[in-house]
């Protein structure tokens, strides 16, 4: 195994590795190493950045998505931690790819879902965190009227 292998490394020997998913790795390799530096950079402003062009570029591929940057920069603001662009990547196009193409919010959904993850997402959480009704419609495939009896009656108690 690789942890073998580490373990079984002459002391003579100096390995310099690198990788942008230091998060993704198990305790017990990461211990195996002397020093771990951290060259992340990047701000939450830069990564939402980063992501809008990602978005930009997969939208132009996929038509059938609606583009809703203000609703998308709203979604990203509520990550915390944003993912490394890679990984913005992947979750960008697996959202817009595997959403219903007849249905042109889907991916904002999807990645509402992938981004905040820990969130249930309904629509008085969603009234909490800034969305407008609109926003809840789009986000939560309810309709409008039905976000505002739904909000209007938790006003009301």
């Amino acid at each position: 195994s690789v942890l073998k292998g580490l373990d079984n490394m002459s002391s003579s020997v100096v390995l310099v590795a690198t990788t942008n998913l230091l998060d993704s790795f198990d305790g017990a390799l990461l211990r195996r190493f002397d020093k771990i530096v951290d060259f992340n950079r990047y701000t939450h402003q830069d990564l939402e950045d980063i992501a809008l062009i990602i978005l930009n570029e997969m939208l132009s591929k996929f038509t059938f998505a609606n583009r809703n940057t203000k609703l998308f920069k709203k979604i990203l603001s509520l990550a915390s931690p944003l993912p490394m662009p890679g990984n913005l990547k992947n979750i960008i196009r697996s959202s817009i790819a595997f959403s219903d193409p007849n249905d042109g919010n889907d991916y904002l959904r999807k990645l509402y879902m992938q981004l905040c993850p820990s969130l249930e997402m309904n629509v008085h959480l969603l009234k909490e965190q800034g969305f407008t009704t609109r926003e809840i419609e789009v986000l939560s495939a309810v309709p409008k009227s039905t976000v505002s009896r739904l909000l209007s009656k938790e006003t009301k108690k």
